[in-house]
């Protein structure tokens, strides 16, 4: 985590970093504070936003609300032509599920180092920055 004061880089933020986030688990509240203070370099996949509305948490209008108002503060890229090829690249080359894939993909399109807490689920892709926020 970087230092008070200190810029971060272009980041997308991984679905795994969001759940902690709305479980209150208490390194991922002492992040999100922090970026706070920085969000114009905050990314995140529209497949992440689809990720966090499938949980059943959301069946809950008010945590189906608290979902979509945390994602508003941050820049949402879509699923673009691009980052679908790319997706299904690396899919195919690194066995990776397909949310898995269009979040590492969107994260090497868009040239940022991908936060996640499942780093292992990653790090073997080649072009991929990647390393966990907590």
């Amino acid at each position: 985590m970087e230092k008070e004061g200190e810029k971060i880089g272009l980041v997308v933020i991984d679905s795994s970093i969001f759940i902690d986030h709305l479980r209150s688990y208490p390194p991922a509240l002492e992040f999100f504070n922090k970026l706070s203070l920085n969000t114009q370099n905050v990314l995140f996949s529209a497949i992440t936003e689809t990720e966090l509305i499938k949980g059943k948490s959301c069946f809950d209008n008010n945590v189906r609300s608290l979902v979509i108002n945390m994602l508003n503060g941050l820049s949402k890229i879509p699923v673009d032509n691009m980052i679908a090829l790319k997706a299904g690249d690396l899919s195919r080359i690194y066995g990776t599920d397909m949310p898995d894939s269009i979040i590492a993909a969107t994260a090497i399109i868009c040239k940022a180092e991908l936060l996640t807490r499942n780093v292992k689920d990653f790090e073997k892709i080649d072009g991929l920055k990647v390393r966990s926020p907590y």
